[in-house]
């Protein structure tokens, strides 16, 4: 049989949504006991896009000659991710294929699913801060100066707290700048961090936002290694292929350290212990418990469990917060503006009118 193979586009790796596409094809499949050539051939004419097209065509060719879906996968090479291709790997040696390849699309989809609503949580203060910062920048360029000028022009001291608003509202003006930029910066930074290992603590580090990451990340990373691991993954290959699926090159290194420390005979929750700044302390107590069982696949999945629980319980804080913090910011300098400006003025016109 003829292979059509990929595409120069489809030659590069997949992406996270196209991968979770690809796996829930194949959990489908699987699940409902159809074959898997002719589905991933059906699915792949409903695709518009080459990249993960070619793919599955290049899958479903290999299938249909013979060739067992382990083979077939690991054919791919660096087409399909290396976690994902683990997961494959682990599914078909445990027999469990579809319901693995099942949870893995849940932890992706509720991944995204939370990127989504932390999007959305910071779009309405964003937009609320950048007209505050144009309000401001506005009133310390242009009307500010306007009202120092209209007290010269009488021969008049402007009244003390005019003069303090005046000399401070450029310190506001330059903070309100980088706080939007801070704000602006994080889908930058949340970008490249799969690829910059330093960004990590500086990103956790901001506050309210910083922790929920953190826990997200970490949720992600117990996730995986639960799946592997109940799939009888030795520990050092579990370690290095959820590396490969996080999309935080600070915890991906730390998930390196670890499989390093696991092939020269390392316990693991100790070596976590001994990297704090890579693995949150709540997660080693845990791990122990799961290496002393033995039940460490649960203890991942228990540390996963408890940092999403956090998440849960931090995101709605996190939405009451912030936003009414942007209405207070917004009236506080509007409310000051007009005691420090309007009110004096308006005391200088009745004394000249009276």
């Amino acid at each position: 049989m003829q292979f059509h193979w990929p595409s120069l586009d489809a030659t590069k790796k997949l992406s996270a949504e196209e991968a979770t596409e690809l796996a829930a094809r194949v959990a489908d499949l699987t699940k409902a006991g159809l074959p898997l050539g002719e589905g991933l051939r059906a699915f792949a004419q409903e695709l518009p896009g080459r990249r993960l097209t070619g793919v599955l065509l290049a899958l479903a060719d290999r299938l249909d000659a013979g060739v067992d879906l382990a083979v077939a996968v690991d054919s791919l090479g660096s087409q399909i991710p290396p976690h994902l291709r683990g997961l494959i790997l682990a599914g078909l040696r445990g027999g469990h294929l579809s319901e693995v390849l099942e949870e893995y699309v849940d932890l992706e989809r509720n991944q995204s699913e939370l990127r989504h609503r932390l999007v959305m949580s910071l779009t309405y203060p964003v937009l609320l801060l950048t007209a505050l910062t144009g309000v401001a920048t506005f009133m310390n360029g242009f009307v500010m100066s306007g009202f120092i000028h209209i007290y010269r022009e009488f021969c008049l001291k402007p009244p003390d707290m005019t003069v303090a608003f005046a000399n401070f509202s450029p310190t506001i003006v330059s903070c309100l700048l980088i706080l939007l930029a801070a704000f602006v910066a994080m889908p930058i930074l949340l970008a490249v961090m799969p690829r910059v290992r330093w960004l990590g603590p500086i990103v956790y580090a901001i506050p309210l936002i910083g922790p929920m990451l953190r826990w997200n990340r970490a949720a992600r990373c117990s996730r995986l290694l639960g799946i592997l691991l109940e799939q009888q993954t030795p520990l050092p290959d579990a370690l290095q292929l959820t590396a490969g699926g996080l999309r935080d090159a600070h915890l991906a290194h730390g998930c390196r350290l670890l499989a390093d420390d696991m092939e020269h005979g390392g316990i693991l929750y100790e070596s976590m212990a001994a990297r704090p700044r890579y693995f949150p302390a709540g997660m080693v107590p845990i791990i122990e418990w799961g290496q002393r069982t033995p039940a460490l696949p649960d203890a991942f999945r228990a540390s996963a469990e408890m940092f999403e629980g956090r998440i849960r319980r931090e995101g709605p804080l996190l939405e009451m917060i912030i936003l009414p913090l942007a209405f207070m910011m917004i009236g506080s300098y509007v409310a000051t503006f007009v005691v420090a400006m309007f009110m004096p003025f308006i005391c200088v016109i009745t004394v000249i009118g009276g």
